[in-house]
């Protein structure tokens, strides 16, 4: 079956050139929804490098200036690729894309047995050497009413010394990062949020399959391939659904899995808690005369592929629940916590550049940031702040 609707990317790009980097910017909506794509991946596969869209479309990536004659590949799940070589982008560049056409799937057998290879299958389709990544960390809460009230941005490097004989674990360093705080306001939900999300939007398939799908929890699920296969990267990709054998699963989540057809490598993974998974996540018990209670969880990861490699590109996770104190009763607010990862670079690793004294160990303790600008990521990808989260610059008094 054919799908006719157009995706639209208006990019306004303008090319800088300073210190050896370029950039292009823009934005990127689906033309028959007018929606912003925020699973929209930019790259120059040849060479690790990589960028995505923001929750508005949005993005602006850079690249140094020696690859202006190599080709940027924009790829989203379902759309067919816009392939233009990275010089040729200009003010006024209109690109229209056709949704990729969907097919009837062919995939036969077991579907846990596909999914067993699948992950069988990582070290021949996913790093199997020592790589380091450098990608742009994302940290917000948001509440009902108030808006953004809590932001920790940084750009990290993650070591992956994974071979293909054995596995480790990615060590991270925050290499620039700032923080912006709404302290009257997130004081009522302290001991929410991680120490460090960065460990877990970080860790990619190399250091291990999922918990929930590994070894014998891979039992606690059903699985279901999906009647209909769609593109990804010019590739033919097919889904396969998977839901809890019954109630009593522990962090019970629905979700999909995206397969490339060629290879069996991973693509995507995403699910939502059902809602006993929440409340096996974020309790109701009163805590610091705080009750809490989860209304959702769910999260993804995208892999991209860069030199020949299924890289992790995309990483994120978001927690609602609502907050009552109970001594003062006018105090209830829904939560919203989002944490992100977003991979610039993928490239092989020689030496470790992260000293143990160096490993980031929580991100509570990134500095506090000054005017939020744009211009103190210098040429580090990074994704860009919607107006709404500009918003907090006003609430605790800094210029934006």
């Amino acid at each position: 079956m054919r799908i006719n609707s157009i995706l639209i990317l208006f990019l306004f790009p303008f090319l800088v050139f300073s210190q050896g980097y370029s950039s292009i910017s823009g934005k990127i909506i689906d033309k028959e929804t007018q929606q912003p794509l925020s699973n929209a991946y930019l790259s120059i596969p040849e060479k690790g490098f990589s960028s995505q869209t923001n929750a508005m479309g949005e993005f602006k990536f850079f690249f140094p200036k020696i690859d202006l004659d190599s080709n940027i590949v924009i790829a989203a799940i379902g759309y067919k690729n816009f392939i233009k070589k990275a010089s040729e982008f200009d003010s006024t560049n209109v690109i229209a894309l056709e949704r990729a056409e969907l097919l009837a799937s062919v995939q036969g057998g077991d579907p846990k047995t596909l999914l067993k290879e699948a992950f069988a299958l990582v070290k021949k389709n996913n790093p199997s050497s020592p790589m380091y990544q450098i990608g742009f960390y994302l940290e917000t809460i948001e509440m009902a009413k108030l808006g953004f009230v809590k932001i920790n941005e940084g750009i990290l490097r993650v070591e992956r010394p994974h071979t293909a004989k054995q596995t480790g674990i990615e060590k991270v360093k925050l290499l620039k990062g700032r923080k912006y705080e709404w302290t009257g306001q997130t004081a009522k939900l302290d001991g929410w949020g991680f120490m460090n999300g960065a460990a877990i939007v970080t860790r990619s398939l190399e250091g291990g399959i999922p918990d929930y799908l590994d070894k014998g929890n891979i039992h606690d699920y059903n699985f279901k391939i999906d009647s209909l296969m769609t593109y990804f990267n010019d590739s033919l990709v097919y889904s396969m659904s998977f839901w809890p054998v019954n109630k009593r699963v522990k962090a019970a989540r629905n979700g999909k899995i995206w397969l490339n057809v060629n290879n069996q490598a991973i693509v995507r993974i995403e699910y939502e808690m059902t809602p006993e998974g929440v409340k096996d996540v974020i309790g109701g018990s009163f805590v610091d005369n705080t009750k809490k209670v989860g209304k959702s969880v769910k999260g993804y990861t995208q892999f991209l592929p860069l030199d020949g490699k299924w890289h992790l590109q995309d990483s994120k996770l978001v927690f609602v629940a609502e907050f009552e104190d109970k001594l003062e009763k006018k105090f209830a607010t829904e939560a919203t916590m989002t944490v992100q990862f977003m991979a610039n670079e993928s490239l092989k690793m020689g030496r470790s550049a992260i000293k143990f004294d160096d490993e980031l160990l929580t991100t509570n303790d990134f500095p506090k940031g000054g005017k939020y600008e744009e211009k103190f990521w210098v040429q580090s990808n990074h994704l860009l702040p919607t107006p709404a989260m500009l918003e907090i610059a006003d609430k605790i008094g800094v210029k934006k």
